[in-house]
């Protein structure tokens, strides 16, 4: 094995997370010897160092309580070299939380006007599937005119 490009990788995992993608570029810029870098990257894999999976939920967090929507995010992630079922599995986590910031706005709005429409608009700038957010609009029977 390269410790060369070992040693690089290693200096730039300490740094921050990397996606396989993204660090095997990184080491393509230095060394184009394939057998090599493959090494390198499960040598990183089987001890941790890279994890696509932990990338993709601690990037979905971190975008996603910055305000950024789902779709920017699940594009993010797809430029970064995540592979489709590991966004569509972290996607699922992330789902889970939607009725729990759902539950926690109807709480904020209780007394408000529109609060259908305060709701729809709060969910959809957060980045949340419109169709989840129609059918939890729906479940806990918010209309913009009663009272919750």
């Amino acid at each position: 094995m390269n410790k060369e490009l070992l040693n690089y990788s290693l200096r730039l995992l300490n740094k921050r997370d990397y996606t396989e993608k993204e660090i095997r570029d990184k080491l393509n810029k230095r060394n184009q010897n394939e057998k090599e870098i493959n090494e390198i990257i499960v040598y990183l894999k089987e001890r941790h160092f890279i994890d696509d999976s932990r990338y993709a939920r601690n990037y979905l967090y971190f975008r996603l309580k910055r305000g950024y929507g789902k779709k920017r995010v699940v594009r993010e992630l797809l430029n970064k070299g995540i592979r489709d079922d590991l966004i569509e599995d972290v996607l699922k986590l992330e789902n889970e939380k939607t009725e729990e910031v759902f539950l926690k706005k109807i709480e904020l709005l209780k007394g408000k006007k529109n609060k259908r429409k305060k709701l729809f608009d709060f969910m959809y700038r957060r980045g949340f599937d419109s169709d989840k957010i129609i059918e939890l609009l729906n479940k806990y029977e918010v209309k913009d005119n009663e009272n919750i």
